[in-house]
């Protein structure tokens, strides 16, 4: 399977979008949980009155982001960098900053971008997917750029490492967390968990804290943003990170909610 992807990867965008819109159907089809649980998370926050279009909306923009994943694959990096804008990056220090990234836009596209603009190391933790084949697709995609991808369950090792070293540590930071470490905010109208990592990180290392926004411009084309979110000390115990995550992220969903990775498990039912 995975072999396919890559010979697929080599097609330009404009052959692989048609394919996601027929294929996006057959696999929700394939797996209706995953349907169930985005048109829920999807209820939760938003009228009734919009949820049909919304969701046609949101199942047309994942579609999308799939096939520009697999693009990604073997896109020229010329290329990468002239679909995405990216602004606000020279803020980043190379002897130390912690990024908050998403799934709204184009996660991968965007932390790609910011790899190929920041001249320091680049270590991005994720949760890593339960199918193999998606493993493979982001571990072969994180191996073209500069940097490591880490999964979560080693984040305290990098960070011992990144006290060390420095470097950009960037943390996909929006699914349901697991086990005790998470903290409750409100979000999108509801109590929701989130990680408590970004708080505990920030002040561990006594790094600033940034927001990776990206916003889809076109089909295929983003700006991405580097925002301030906070900045040592941290002498509260509660430096107030994820409470601020939360909100910037929330903010950039309500203006395109068809852009976020609503097939997350966010809220229990």
């Amino acid at each position: 399977m995975f072999a396919a992807l890559r010979i697929a990867s080599r097609l330009p965008l404009a052959c692989l979008y048609p394919v996601g819109r027929l294929l996006v159907p057959l696999a929700l089809a394939a797996v209706p949980s995953r349907r169930r649980v985005a048109a829920r998370n999807l209820a939760a926050v938003f009228p009734e009155a919009r949820l049909r279009a919304l969701t046609r909306r949101f199942h047309a923009a994942s579609a999308d982001v799939a096939m520009e994943s697999i693009r990604l694959l073997s896109m020229p990096k010329a290329q990468l960098r002239a679909r995405v804008l990216l602004e606000g990056e020279e803020a980043l220090e190379a002897r130390g900053a912690l990024v908050l990234a998403a799934h709204h836009g184009n996660m991968l596209w965007a932390v790609g971008a910011l790899a190929e603009a920041v001249p320091a190391p680049i270590h991005v933790v994720y949760k890593p997917p339960h199918g193999a084949v998606l493993r493979r697709l982001l571990n072969a995609v994180g191996n073209r750029f500069d940097g490591s991808l880490v999964p979560l369950r080693e984040v305290r090792r990098l960070v011992l490492r990144c006290r060390q070293e420095g470097g950009i540590l960037v943390l996909v930071a929006d699914q349901q967390p697991g086990g005790a470490e998470r903290r409750e905010v409100e979000f999108c109208g509801r109590k929701t968990a989130f990680f408590a990592g970004p708080d505990r990180i920030a002040r561990a290392l006594g790094w600033p804290v940034y927001y990776l926004s990206c916003q889809r411009t076109g089909r295929g084309r983003y700006r991405c943003r580097v925002e301030t979110l906070a900045a040592p000390p941290y002498d509260d115990p509660d430096a107030g990170i994820v409470r601020r995550y939360a909100a910037r992220l929330e903010a950039d969903i309500l203006n395109a909610p068809e852009d976020w990775l609503w097939f997350h498990k966010r809220w229990r039912d």
